[in-house]
């Protein structure tokens, strides 16, 4: 027993001595396995990592590489009328087919209210559609044409609209009612200015007839009057002189008493006393009296002349106060009619109807448009596009050209357009503005000029519709025999910060005789989707010469290189000549013949 458990310990032993013996070479196998890989491994990237490509001149297609949108060519965007921000209440769904507006003529009877109901649209609405044709609506004749909105499209909440249409209408009351009274009081002055002056041209006549009669009878009377009374004294002084005597001689013969003598006597007296006083209130007259009564009839007729003219100058004053009040009057009813009117469109704007026949479809904001999507409850402010009708099937593309690639394009170039995956499109550059677009400039700090390609083809499937992004490549320009560039590999061309703030772009070249390789700065003239143009230059320690040998470094340190993902297979696309679409024949004969 104890014999053979001694005997199963050694060969125990001896065996976890060869198990431990058979790991170790095991291991040593493996390790020399790894080293021997990774030589391999570092002498293949080493043997990788100087691969050279032989610059040698080409051909070179020279495009721009961009992305665009489908469009409709002929689109009707309607927009948010309605002042301010406010929501949307309803919206029709999109992709609704709708119907624009429409003819009426208008029949026995018919009024603006029986034609709104019967249609069931708003009246405010139809008369600003008809706004240019100047319809008499309370009198509409038979057989008058008007336009009928077509489909409601949207409804805007329109706030408190309605509260203040009302209390315009009440001020457009109260202007009314103070022009017709400012008309009246103009009216009534101008009455009144009217007597007022010709009480004041008689008052004038007045005073020329009394200065008449003052100089022809009144005073010639007094005068005369006065020289009467003179005359008729001296005659009683005569006749009571000649008494006198009689008397005298009565008393001497004492026929007649004395007394009688001194009455005769005072008579006499009195009589020359009067003439006295007579020829002295003549003289008075004449000297005092007779100048000043002038003066005064004189004085009176300058004073009715005067008060003429003031009463010609008080009356245009007054006239023009009133002419002025109704002016005013009547500008501030115009005033409050306008507003009126605003509100009015105001409210007509709270309805947007389809103008013509089309398919609805929402607008959908732009990345850089602050803007909600068309829906139920949406915010919406003035000027917001809402909805699209495209008139057709008839599509172009929008693109967006970045700053540094609206040097190398210029309209009437062509292009292809691709749609995912599908066979390319030609196309033309139709459009591309000369100043940078201010929307998008206001919104990112990239400037971009506006653009347009219009399709040789002129319908598309259903399938295809605006909104659509598709990729763009413009056809600038083919360098070809005089015109050959050298044309090396994306990965030849790399940057490297040559200062600390300086970075530069060139190539790795070898040199033959030192087996070295020498830094040589490049100049990218233009990009051909893996493939660079190298720009000629004159100094010899730039650019590259055919049979350089250029290093050709790692792609991930190519940096800043434009390397857009371009349009597939249009080697099988023909351009051919603008506006014209490319027959499916010849199409299919290129592609048949690419490939």
């Amino acid at each position: 027993m104890r014999t053979h458990r001694s005997t199963q310990c050694e060969i125990a032993r001896c065996g976890g001595f060869a198990y431990l013996k058979w790991l170790l070479a095991l291991a040593v196998v493996v390790g020399a396995a790894l080293e021997v890989r990774h030589l391999l491994f570092r002498k293949e990237a080493a043997h990788k990592a100087q691969h050279y490509h032989k610059a040698t001149k080409a051909d070179f297609r020279v495009t721009v590489k961009l992305t665009g949108e489908l469009t409709s060519t002929k689109v009707t965007m309607l927009k948010s009328e309605l002042e301010g921000v406010t929501t949307i209440k309803s919206v029709i769904e999109e992709g609704t087919a709708v119907k624009g507006n429409t003819q009426y003529i208008v029949k026995a009877g018919d009024t603006l209210e029986s034609i709104a109901a019967e249609f069931g649209k708003e009246l405010l609405n139809i008369k600003g559609l008809n706004e240019d044709y100047q319809h008499d609506w309370g009198n509409l004749p038979d057989g008058q044409q008007i336009l009928i909105p077509g489909d409601l499209l949207v409804e805007l909440d329109p706030l408190q609209l309605k509260e203040r249409i009302n209390s315009q209408e009440i001020n457009v009351q109260r202007q009314e009612n103070g022009l017709n009274r400012a008309i009246g009081n103009s009216d009534t002055l101008k009455l009144s200015a009217a007597l007022a002056l010709k009480v004041a041209e008689n008052s004038h006549k007045q005073a020329i007839m009394d200065r008449e009669k003052e100089i022809n009878s009144t005073i010639k009377n007094t005068i005369k009057d006065y020289r009467g009374s003179i005359t008729n004294l001296a005659n009683k002084v005569s006749i009571s002189k000649a008494k006198l005597e009689w008397y005298r001689k009565l008393e001497e013969r004492n026929f007649l008493s004395k007394m009688a003598l001194r009455d005769e006597e005072q008579k006499v007296a009195e009589y020359n006393h009067q003439i006295g006083m007579a020829q002295a209130n003549l003289e008075a007259y004449l000297k005092y009296d007779k100048p000043s009564n002038l003066n005064r009839r004189e004085l009176a007729v300058d004073e009715s002349v005067v008060n003429i003219e003031k009463q010609k100058v008080k009356n245009a004053a007054d006239l023009s106060d009133a002419n002025s009040t109704v002016v005013t009057a009547r500008k501030t009813l115009e005033l409050e009619l306008e507003k009126l009117a605003d509100l009015r469109e105001q409210m007509a704007n709270t309805r947007i109807y389809a103008p013509e026949d089309g398919i609805v479809v929402y607008y959908a904001p732009r990345h850089w448009e602050r803007q909600e999507p068309v829906a139920d409850g949406s915010h919406v402010r003035r000027g917001q596009n809402l909805i699209k009708l495209p008139r057709d099937r008839s599509l172009k593309v929008e693109l967006s050209v970045p700053q540094s690639m609206r040097a190398q394009l210029r309209r009437g170039m062509r292009a292809w357009v691709q749609l995912e995956n599908s066979e390319p499109l030609p196309g033309t550059l139709s459009l591309l503005s000369n100043t940078v677009d201010s929307n998008r400039k206001g919104h990112t700090q990239r400037s971009t000029f506006k653009g347009e390609i219009t399709l040789d083809q002129a319908e598309f499937p259903d399938s295809v519709s605006e909104g659509m992004s598709v990729k763009v490549e413009i056809h600038v320009i083919d360098l070809v025999g005089v015109n050959q560039r050298i044309k090396v590999p994306n990965q030849c061309v790399i940057t490297r910060m040559i200062a600390k703030d300086t970075p530069q772009t060139g190539c790795w070249v070898l040199d033959p005789a030192t087996q070295k390789h020498q830094w040589r700065p490049v100049t990218i003239e233009y990009i051909e989707d893996n493939f660079l143009a190298i720009k000629k230059e004159t100094d010899p320690r730039r650019g590259l010469r055919e049979g350089d040998l250029v290093h050709l470094s790692p792609l991930t340190q190519a940096d800043a290189l434009n390397l857009e993902e371009g349009v597939t297979g249009k080697g099988n696309v023909k351009l051919g000549t603008p506006g014209k679409e490319v027959p499916k024949e010849q199409s299919k004969a290129g592609k048949d013949k690419t490939s």
